[in-house]
Parts: C-alpha cells; structure tokens; sequence
C-alpha cells in the first residue's frame, strides 16, 4: 500500500507571552501527578513526566477503500467551534491508500467527524493519534457519520455512529446533488466505543533538555536521583509516615523546576491477595479455568445466590434456563425504580474487549430487570441505556411468552475483564427466565497502550496458571479464566492458579498463594482413519481426504487421519485424478482410537450418459450416449463448510451465482440450494439469466423463470438442501455465462454462505440486489462476502472448471452485521412454512458427481465390451435386468402404471492385473431415468382401450371430468398437449382396427358455416370437406338471458355416428360428432347438424350466436385446416304475417317511425307519398330478412330539403303484400 501523507499541515496556536518570552518559560517544567504508594517497609514515590502545558499533535491516518470520494472529514474545537482542519467529498482520489495529516493543536475537547456520502462507511478504516500514541480505531461498519469526541487532558474518548435508515436512491458510482442526501431520513447516534487512552512520550523539548529527577524528603533531605518515573524507599520502619516532594534538573546552567507538590504515605505489611473460587471445564485434551480474582469473594451459600458464589458462563454464545423461586433480594439497582423485593440471581462471565447482548426476551414469564456488574459489584456505566441497565418494560419487540414486561440490553461494550450478570425483577415479582448472551461485535484489537507505560510496585498485573505445579503461560494472563492444552485425556492433573503482583524494579513480580482443583479432561472429539487403496490391494497416493472441514492427504503408504471431528456421523470423500470420487457414511465415536474406514477407489472409466426412458405398453424404451460424449457435473464454487448465512433482514432481495460451464454448449440440468439459520422464505422463486458474452457484470436481460414459487424454509433452523429439476426446460448455455438467481419472495432468505476462507476470485461470482439495481456481494458489503450456497448441474462435454465439493453447515459464532437490508441475521420473527417443499428437499447431504473424465488411462488397453442395464427399486438397491452392446434398449415390464427407474453402466476390460490392468470394471453408473408404462388411449386404466375410454374420452373434450395428469398423458395420442377430436378419432382407429390410412383423401381444407332457419327455429352447421370426415367438434357461444339452446343433433341419420354435446358454462356448449366404429362420418350433404333454439327476447330483440374453437379430424387424427365462412347468425321473433303498422307519433315534427312486419325475407320498399301522388322519399328498398323491423322518417325528400306541412301517405311494396298507410307533418 502507497502511502500518501499531507505534510506542513500546522496549525500552531500559541499564545503571544509564549512567543515573545522564547523557551524561558518553560524550562523548568516541573512533574505532573506526584503519588506516593506505601508499601512493605518501603514506599513507592511515582509521577508522570513534565509536559508541554500548550500543544499536542493530533494525526489522521485514512486508508481509503474502492470508493475514496466519497469520504471527507472534519476536526472541530468543541470549546470555541472552530473548524481546526477538513477535507471535502472528492478530494481523496486513490483507492486503497493511506492518507495522513499532522496538526498542533492546544489541549482541550474536541470533535473529528469522518463522513461516507453513500452510507456504507469507509471499509478501509481510520487511526487517531495523540502525540504519537493511538487514541481510537476504527472497527469497520457501515455508516453516513463517525464522531470521535476526545479531550486531551482528561486523555478519555468515546465514539458514535450515524446511518440512513434506508439504502440511497441511487447507485455507487452515480453522479448526484449532494442536497438529495439532506432529505434521507438518519438513525439517532448509536454508541460504537468509548474509553480512556494513556499518553507516554519523552520530555517534551519545550521544557528544556532534560537531566533527571531528585526525590527529596518531606525535610528537603535529597533521597536519591533517578531518570525513571518511579523511585522506591527502602528499609522504613512499618507504621511510621514518611513524605516526599520532586524536582526536575535540565541540562545547560542545572536549572532546576519548582517542587511538586509534598505527599506522605505510611508502610505498612503486605500479604499478596489470592484470586478464589477456581472452576474447571473439561474439554478434549484441554481444561477450561475460570476464577474469580482477589477480593472477589471466596464462595459458599446457594450456587447463583451472590457474586461470591454465581453460576458461571462457561462460554458465548451461552443460554441459561432458570427460575429466581428459592432464591434471595441480594441486590436492588435503580431500574428504574428501587425497593423491589424480587428474588435475584447472579451469573459471573469473562469478557476479552468485546461487545455483547443480554436478553430475557427468549421465555422469561416475569416483569424482569437485568443488570451487569463489575468486579468491585459496581454497576456498569453505559450509556446504552438511560440507567446504563436495561429496564425498559416493553423492551422485548414480539414477546412470546406470559409477560411483555421484559428486559433486552442490546450492545453493550465490555473492557477485557470479570463481570457479574443480575437477573432481577420489579415489585416481589418471581418465576421462570431464560438467560441469553452473545457476542455481537469483537473487537479487532485491544486499545493501544504503550509497553513503556510505568508500573508501580504492587499493582496488580494478573495471574500465573500451574498444571502439577508446573507453569504453563508464557505471558502473565490478564483475564479470570485460562485454557490448558496439550494434556492427556482421562488422567487427572492438579490446576492451580496465583495472583501476579508489581514487584521492585529490578526485582521479580510477587505472586500469592495458589488455588487448586483436580480434573481430568474428556474426549469429546473423534478420529478417522484408514488406508486408501485400489481393486488390486495396492496403496494409492495423492488420495485427498475430507470430512466435515478436516482434510489429509495420503503418501505412499494410503494412510489417512482425520482429526478432532465432532461426535456423530459424517461423509468421508476420497478423490484422486483418474479415480472415481468415492465417499463412506462413518459414525464418529468420543474416544482415543480412531474409527477405522478403508476406502477403495476404482479407476474412473468413462460412463454413459444422458439416459432417456419413454412409456411403452408394458415396456420401456432406453435410449442413452455413448462414454466419451458428454456428462454430466456439477458446478459450485464454496467449499466444504458453510460458516453463514445471508438474506435481506425483513425481506425484498435476491441473491445470485454466476457459472461458467466447463465446455459448450451445456445444458443446465438442475441446480441444489442450500439454506441454514434463520431461513425463513416461504414465497422464493428462482430465476435465470443468460450471458452469451460471459461479461461477468451481473444479471441482465429478461429472466427465465424456472421455479415460480417455492417453501426454502429451515426447519427448525438446521442446514437443508433442496433440489429442483429442470432438464425439461431446454435451458442452453451456448457461451459465456448463466446465472442462476433466488428470489427471497418477502422473507429472509438464509441462503448459506462459505466466508471461509476468503476467496477474491470469485469475488464476482455471488450477486446481490436489494432493489436497485446488481452488484458483487463484496462490492455491496465486503463484511458479508462470501460464496453463496447455489450448485449448477450440467450436461455437457468436460473441461477445466469449478466442479462442485460436497458441503455442510456451521454457523460459527459470529457477530450479527447488517448493511441497508443485507444481513446475516433474519430480522423478523422466524417461523417456518407450514408447507415445505418436501418434494424438493433432501433427506442426506448433497453429494456431488464425480469430476467427469473422458480421457482414457494411457497405460492400458482398454476396451469396452457391453453396457449392463439395472433396475433402480425405490430402497435404492439395483437389479441387472439387460445387457447390451447397443444404445438402445427395450425393457419389458409385467404390468403398467408402476414407476420403473433404471441406470446404464459401461463394461469395460481394463486388461490382466499382472500387466497393469484392473480386468473388468463398471464405470459409474448414468443417471438414472423413469417412465410409468401405459396402454395408449387407456383413459380409466384398465390397461385395455374400449369404447368406455372414447367416452372418457369426450368427458374430458366436454369438460364433464378433468383428467388426472396421468388419463391426460393416456388419451393425448398425438402428443399435442391437447384433448381434443383428433385423439378420439385415432383412440377410435385402435378400438376398431383399422388402417385410416387406407381411406383415400385425406383433404386438407375444411369449410364450415353457421346460419339460422326462423320458421323451424333451428341453428343450421353446414361442413363442407373433400376429405374422410372422422370427426368433427366446435364450440357454440349465444346470449342465454335471450336463447335456449336444444340438444344438438344429426342433419341427417348416419349408423354409428355420435353426436353429443356439454354445456361448460352459461351461454357456451361445447358440440363433438364422431364415427365410433371407425369409419367416416358423411358431410357432403346440407345440415350436418341441427340446433334448436328458442328466442327470448322482446319483437326488436336480435341475438347474436358464434361458432369457435372448430377441429376437423381427418384419417390417422390429422387435424384439417378451417375456413369459417359464416361464423355467426342473428336468432330474433319473426311474425306470422304482413303487416304495416300505423306510424307514431302521429301527427309528428320533426320525425316519426314506421313499423312493419315480414314473415318471410323479401324485396321491400318503404315510400313517401304527397296529396298528389307524387313519391316524395323512399325510406329502403332492399331484401329484408324477416321480423319485426322499425324505420325513421325526418321530414325530408329525396334531395334532403324540408318538405311542406300537410297530409302524406307512406307504403309497404313486397312480391307478396302492399300495404299504405296516411299520416300528418306539422311544422
């Protein structure tokens, strides 16, 4: 990394007296801090070093990460507001350098403000530095703001941080006004550290060169002279006082500083304190200790009564069930109010500089307070909370027990040391509680203090741990508890445990007495191991062996071992290049000898791939590929344990995994999910995307949809997997990439995540979207990235790829993070699907296939001899059931409509052992493939085809009964995804016998009308066909509130044609004719078939009545071309006579109407006629059908102009009838 530092970048402020008086002012800087300590026959005189009384130098140092503009920071003097220094957005440029800045600055309180425009925070960090020691640094997290507020003298910090609630409305990179980020809704400050800071440094050359100090006597008796910060007097009598006072001596004329201040102490015996209260633990070949330090208590009464006698957290995350019934009121914090009379209980926990969550919100029934303590049993002061405990009634969101009144004291930060938890309630409220602690965020590094910094003689430093009087810690131990390893299972050791006490200088450190406990440790882990070899017995090398995230590899001898494996079962993997992967189920046992499991491996020889079975009539069909072609792999990119998990906290995202296939064209065949923790997605569906270019920039273009809705819950929070097929989607990837992406359908997803190791090359293969728009998971939020826990099948030809390793999950331990809606936590309540996908989930751990190999074993002369066919039962066990040298096969079956499963293996002869061969081997089997035999148009599966099942037949057609999936795949004989006319004229044909084939004149063009006939009330259809009619159905479509339809029948009669019909909803029937002995249904005359009807409606009614959905069979089921020529027809009343009817109104302006009646269609002219006889106007001459018809006369003549009021007559001409009427226009 480049640093960049900004330098001459001063601000010095000093005061004018200081400038014009030069250095004399501060050339007899005297001490500062004078203590004097008694001891044992001596006492301990101890200061701080003269310091510059006007300026510190504070320092910045920024690494920059990939998105350096968007940061900027600013210092401010607290006491005058003054903007001592900033820097703007824009202004850092270089990813991934380290930027400093150095300025004087006067002591005093003050603010650095560090900003992130985006709201992600600056991943790469900052450092504050005073006077060169380190102040505060920066634990990475996402923020917009990062306060830093310290005060130089009294040397403390503490530090805040400050977030969008919601993610920015636009993309990292965007250019955008500033101003838009002034409406983003921000959290309240949320505490990120606090502290104090030591500041050791030479004499600061302001005050002269410096000599040495003289410790003097309360007399002015000169003690003795010394360069250090600490003098001890020596050989004092116990019980008598004894003073001190200081000086400082420069070098130049021996100017000497004023006298510090005069402090006495008196010497007194001293007895080094002894810690108490020693616990052990045992472990696998290690011992737990946890104690209590000096003055902590030494035990005694009710186990978790005290803190003198507590219940212990042996360990974090850590889960306590309890009641405070029997227990006694010890202790009474303001929580926020006193003189409660609840019964208490203690918990003593160890902390290492972390911050930590207490809740009792799991299953507490009480109104509960919590409360930590330190090791003085001082309530710890925090400003997390008002009180600095937690005792807000209603802290618990969505309680799931009796009491809503319950305590969660979120983030708490804890220096390293020993501290007590109180779970206490209000009033004389007892009763039961569960106890949850967890570590929420680790601290990456203890505060900066310098090694230099001064000890005084009896100060406490820490502990000495002693196995059979042995020491085994290297560095004394500052914390209460300490893990011994490296000792033998199941033998007892004595532990013992000294405090570690300041000693002279020069001199050793004093230690107390010890306490003791005697243990033993247990074996709470297991070992596997074997010897891998091949069929002829012989060790193989280079055999790598994994199990549950341990690993070996074997020499030359094939031995393995795989050490200190949880107690249970696990998967062993074997693989070797040139050899099968193979894998073992082995049961771990807690004990000192390994389990033993031998594993042979066989050559890995070519196998068939792509298996196919289709259905036959108590037979399947086989058809598969040839070894050396394609196979079949599997692609993923994590490795055997998956430590995470990752979703959006309430919902709304996707995640994603780009695959680049070994070889193309590849055919994705399914992909397998794996899911832990808190998943909880009900409602995901799975999409992919196509990348022909392979530009690895993220999903783009339109998505396949693959899995439209599916339960990925986690029951019970366990590690799952699920499988989907999707080999019947054609899914080709014929070039770059695809991706393979889940949707989390409202739900936190749980996806499961490998974050380790980190693997940056494949960085930008795992995606994420949170709503606006792809991006890298580490580009997104590099604490969450990791390689998502998606697997890609493929088929395809072989070559260099990521191929897939079997997993498992294990969440670790690990802090709950979040960034916008990313998080590895689900942040609602979790509750799993009532219906899981139990057709797609796994009961075993995914295992992957083998790395394919398609390159024969140069050494040996292998031939392959046949392909031995297996039927595969439901229990997984195999039946050799055919053997073949062709590719094809033909299996016969004793009955239909079972499920019948089966695999290929190829045959091969490796050649004699003696000559380096392995003699005949199978290689792995195909996959494996089903098929249900079925008897074809067998509708009621009575694996015979009758007449019944052409009635089941044109149940289905007419919507009487829906088919079962299976009667579908049965009666859809020319496989159109259709029922219609043409499967019952070919499922005909097999009932029958015959040869449609042999019919001459298939035709190819069907024409078909509709018409209606008034006088008999019918729906005449009309087919004309030149071809052999086999069948014939359509759909009729009518008003019902204005016609009833009739059962439809034949025009004319016709031996075996059927004619039938079902009504499939209001206004539409659905019609079929058929020949049912398979001959050929006439249509070459007029009125195939009738409908009746009766109309409904009022004299001026008409009703329109269609035809649709028309299929024409021909011979063999061919569907004939249509032509409707008349796809519709007008129904109305029609009259019995003619008639002409009175006009109205009568007389009229400006128009009148005309009614007249035709029984029969007919030429027709309506006229206006003038007193004279001279025709004024003619309303209509044409053919008119029949019925009851209206016309409008304005007033007007032939040439539009108004005609003159007066007495006109109308008539009615028709071949048949005149009719005239008169009538009177006023004006």
């Amino acid at each position: 990394m480049e640093e960049k530092t900004v330098k001459n970048v001063r601000t010095i402020l000093l005061l004018a007296s200081f400038i014009i008086s030069g250095t004399n002012a501060q050339e007899i800087c005297p001490i500062e801090n004078l203590n004097v300590l008694g001891g044992d026959g001596q006492n301990i005189v101890y200061w701080d070093e003269p310091a510059n009384p006007f300026l510190v130098t504070f320092m910045v140092a920024i690494t920059t990460d990939s998105w350096p503009t968007e940061i900027s920071w600013d210092l401010v003097n607290n006491g005058t507001g003054a903007v001592i220094a900033s820097i703007s957005p824009g202004d850092l440029t270089s990813a991934g350098e380290l930027y400093t800045w150095e300025y004087d600055i006067e002591h005093g309180n003050y603010t650095f403000t560090i900003y992130d425009t985006f709201g992600d925070g600056n991943s790469g960090g900052f450092v504050l530095y005073i006077d060169g020691t380190a102040i505060y640094t920066f634990v990475p997290e996402a923020y917009t703001e990062y306060e830093v507020v310290f005060d130089t003298q009294g040397r403390w910090y503490g530090a805040t941080s400050v977030s969008y609630l919601d993610p920015v409305p636009f993309e990292k990179g965007d250019e955008y006004d500033l101003s838009v980020l002034e409406t983003l809704e921000l959290s309240g400050p949320v505490k990120a550290g606090a502290g104090n800071f030591e500041i050791i440094r030479d004499v600061p050359i302001e005050c002269g060169v410096f000599s040495r100090y003289t410790v003097h006597s309360g007399n002015g008796d000169v003690l003795g002279e010394t360069t250090e910060l600490e003098y001890a007097h020596t050989g004092l009598d116990n019980g008598t006082e004894y003073c001190y006072y200081v000086t400082v001596t420069y070098e130049g004329d021996n100017a000497v500083s004023v006298p510090s201040e005069t402090l006495c102490a008196t010497p007194e015996e001293w007895i080094a304190a002894a810690p108490s209260n020693l616990m052990s633990f045992p472990g696998d070949e290690e011992m737990l200790l946890i104690w209590q330090g000096p003055g902590g208590g030494g035990g005694g009464g009710t186990e978790g009564d005290k803190i003198e006698n507590p219940f212990i957290v042996t360990g974090l995350p850590f889960s306590a069930e309890g009641t405070t019934e029997g227990f006694e009121d010890d202790y009474d914090e303001v929580c926020p109010y006193t003189n409660s009379g609840s019964a208490d209980v203690v918990y003593m926990m160890t902390s290492s500089g972390a911050t930590y969550d207490f809740t009792l919100c799991t299953n507490t029934a009480y109104d509960s307070k919590i409360y930590i303590l330190d090791i003085d049993g001082i309530v710890l002061e925090s400003d997390a909370t008002t009180y600095g405990i937690a005792c807000n009634d209603d802290a618990c969101s969505t309680p799931s027990f009796t009491s809503p009144y319950v305590s969660d004291l979120p983030g708490i930060t804890l220096p390293a040391g020993l501290y007590y938890v109180v779970v206490d309630g209000y009033g004389s409220n007892n009763g039961a509680y569960t106890l949850d602690i967890s570590i929420s965020t680790q601290q990456s590094e203890d505060p900066v203090v310098s090694q230099d910094q001064a000890r005084t003689e009896y100060d406490f430093i820490g502990y000495n741990v002693y196995v059979d009087d042995a020491l085994v810690n290297d560095e004394v131990v500052e914390f209460s508890s300490y893990t011994v390893t490296g000792i033998q299972n199941e033998v007892t050791y004595t532990f013992a445990v000294a405090a570690v006490y300041d000693g002279p200088v020069g001199g050793d450190n004093y230690e107390s007495d010890t306490i003791n406990v005697q243990d033993a440790s247990l074996y709470l882990f297991g070992d596997i191991s074997g010897v891998i070899d091949d069929p002829n017995g012989t060790p193989l090398d280079s055999v790598v062996m994994t199990a549950s995230g341990a690993s070996d590899t074997t020499d030359a001898d094939g031995a393995y071992t795989l050490w200190n494996l949880n107690v249970g079962t696990h998967i062993v993997q074997a693989s070797r290049s040139g050899f099968y992967i193979n894998t073992a189920e082995v049961s771990v046992l807690a004990q000192a000898a390994p389990t033993l499991q031998n594993i042979t491996l066989s050559p890995d020889m070519p196998s068939p791939v792509a298996l196919l079975a289709e259905p036959g009539d108590e037979k399947v069909f086989l058809s598969w590929r040839s070894p050396g072609s394609v196979a079949f792999y599997d692609i993923a990119y994590y490795d055997d344990v998956f430590e995470g998990q990752i979703g959006c906290g309430a919902g709304g995202c996707a995640f994603g995994v780009r695959f680049t296939p070994a070889n193309y064209p590849a055919t994705l065949q399914g992909f397998v999910l794996s899911m832990q923790g808190d998943a909880g997605s009900t409602g995901a569906s799975v999409d992919v995307y196509l990348d022909p270019a392979g530009a690895a920039a993220g999903p783009a273009g339109d998505p396949i949809t693959v899995v439209a809705s599916a339960d990925l819950s986690s029951p019970d929070g366990a590690f799952v997997q699920y499988s989907f097929d999707v080999s019947d989607q054609g899914i080709e990837v014929s070039s770059g990439d695809i991706y393979i992406i889940v949707n989390d359908g409202g739900g936190f997803l749980g996806i499961a995540d490998d974050l380790e190791p980190i693997s940056p090359e494949y960085f930008d293969r795992n995606w994420v979207t949170t709503g606006y728009g792809w991006n890298t998971i580490a580009d997104e939020y590099y604490g969450l990235a990791g390689d998502f826990g998606i697997l890609a099948s493929f088929l395809g030809a072989p070559g260099q790829a990521a191929y897939a390793v079997a997993a498992s999950g294990e969440v670790v331990d690990a802090p709950e993070l979040d960034y916008g809606r990313l998080s590895n936590y689900s942040q609602d309540t979790f509750t799993q699907g009532s219906d899981t996908d139990s057709d797609y989930i796994l009961s075993d751990l995914y295992v992957p296939r083998p790395v394919p190999s398609l390159i024969r074993n140069g050494t040996r002369d292998d031939s392959l001899e046949v392909y031995n066919v297996y039927q595969v039962a439901d229990d997984a066990t195999t039946t050799l059931v055919s053997t073949t040298t062709d590719t094809v096969d033909t299996i016969i079956v004793s009955e239909n409509y079972n499920n019948y499963c089966y695999h290929v293996k190829a045959q091969w002869n490796t050649g004699d052992p003696s000559t380096g061969g392995y003699g005949v081997l199978e290689s792995r089997p195909s996959n494996t493939a089903c098929a249900i035999p079925y008897a074809v148009g067998d509708a009621n599966f009575d694996s015979e085809t009758t007449i019944a099942d052409v009635l089941a037949l044109v149940d289905f057609i007419l919507e009487e009964t829906a088919p079962s999936d299976a009667a579908f795949n049965n009666c859809d004989i020319n496989r159109d995804d259709a029922l219609n006319i043409a499967d019952v004229v070919m499922i005909v044909d097999i009932i029958a016998g015959t040869s449609t084939g042999r019919v001459s004149g298939s035709g190819s063009m069907a024409f078909v009308d509709l018409s209606a006939q008034y006088q008999s009330s019918e729906l005449l259809v009309n087919l004309d066909y030149d071809g052999a009619l086999k069948g014939f159905q359509f759909d009729l479509s009518y008003d019902p509130e204005l016609v009833t339809i009739g059962a439809p029948g034949l025009g004319f009669v016709q031996d075996n044609v059927m004619i039938t019909y079902s009504k499939l909803s209001d206004g539409l029937i659905k019609v079929i004719v058929v020949d049912i002995e398979g001959e050929t249904v006439q249509s070459n005359q007029q009125d195939l078939v009738r409908i009746p009807y009766s109309f409904n409606g009022d004299i001026l009614d008409i009703s329109g009545i269609s035809i649709s959905d028309i299929f024409v069979s021909g011979p063999k089921g061919k569907i004939a071309d249509v032509a409707s020529r008349t796809v519709s027809a007008n129904v109305k009343l029609v009259p019995g006579v003619f008639a002409l009817h009175q006009n109205y109104p009568n007389p009229f302006n400006p128009k009148t109407e005309i009614r007249f009646d035709l029984p029969e269609a007919s030429i027709v002219e309506v006229a206006i006629y003038n007193l004279m006889g001279q025709k004024v106007k003619t309303l209509t001459n044409k053919e008119i059908t029949p019925g009851y018809h209206v016309l409008q006369w304005d007033g007007t003549n032939d040439r539009g102009s108004m005609v003159s009021t007066g007495m006109y007559f109308y008539t009615l001409h028709t071949n048949k009838y005149h009719s005239m009427r008169k009538m009177l226009f006023l004006k």
